[in-house]
């Protein structure tokens, strides 16, 4: 049996991590990310003092049945120089995920969901 949904999030405070971009194919959405690791993730190393533990990594969403991107209005500067994103909410209830960060809002439902680290 796979992991719950859940779990798969262990030790990631999805919520402290950077979206980093947003790449749709087809019925596939990956978001490409900078998680921020916890102690206890395989991935985690101690920072200075303080300092949270970034990582490289993707959440991909496989087999969308329903998507819809609300793009967050950027003046043309912060569109040029922006590849950091905040994430203010995040949140995964079975097939269904709703994030919002500065980037803009994603709400989705997907038949399967990996998360991976780099």
């Amino acid at each position: 049996m796979g992991k719950s949904v859940a779990s798969r999030f262990d030790h990631i405070a999805v919520e402290r991590s950077m979206l980093l971009g947003v790449v749709v194919d087809d019925d596939q959405l990956t978001l490409e990310m900078d998680f921020c690791l916890e102690p206890g993730h395989t991935d985690y190393e101690a920072s200075g003092e303080g300092e949270d533990c970034f990582h490289p990594g993707t959440i991909r969403f496989g087999g969308i049945t329903k998507l819809s991107l609300e793009r967050a209005e950027q003046s043309d500067a912060d569109a040029k120089t922006q590849r950091r994103y905040a994430i203010q909410s995040f949140a995964v209830d079975g097939t269904r995920c709703d994030l919002v960060c500065d980037w803009g809002a994603i709400h989705l439902q997907a038949r399967s969901i990996r998360v991976a680290t780099e």
